[in-house]
């Protein structure tokens, strides 16, 4: 019983990881012991670009990400012919946890792309401007 509520765990968090992949977000397993000994251990210290709350939303929504490395962080909205409308971050900071308000009352309803560039990570999410 033990055995087969394990595979479904690694079962799930291969699936999860493999997402991650596909989404282009780090993440790294670190397996501190065999898996006879059911021990994992995730090390989940790389760059991260969260979803926009609320999503959709109107007028404005906030973008929040986390950097675990200083470095030069660009964060830009473009639209999706992929011009640019929006600069949030263009900055070098310091490792932390960062959150951006994007007021977008002077554009037009529809779906938009935010953008977090730091160092060698990209990271690219989606969100919906309803009015």
């Amino acid at each position: 019983m033990k055995e087969n509520i394990l595979k479904i765990f690694l079962v799930i968090v291969i699936f999860s990881i493999s997402i991650n992949i596909n989404a282009n977000t780090k993440t790294h397993l670190n397996v501190s012991e065999s898996i006879e000994n059911k021990i994992i251990s995730f090390n989940n210290d790389d760059y991260k670009l969260f979803q926009n709350f609320p999503n959709p939303f109107n007028p404005a929504t906030i973008i929040s990400y986390k950097i675990n490395q200083s470095g030069f962080v660009t964060l830009k909205v473009y639209n999706l012919v992929g011009q640019v409308v929006k600069v949030l971050v263009s900055e070098n900071q310091e490792s932390g946890t960062y959150s951006k308000q994007f007021d977008a009352s002077g554009l037009s309803a529809g779906i938009y792309l935010y953008k977090l560039q730091v160092n060698s990570f990209t990271s690219v999410k989606r969100m919906t401007l309803i009015k």
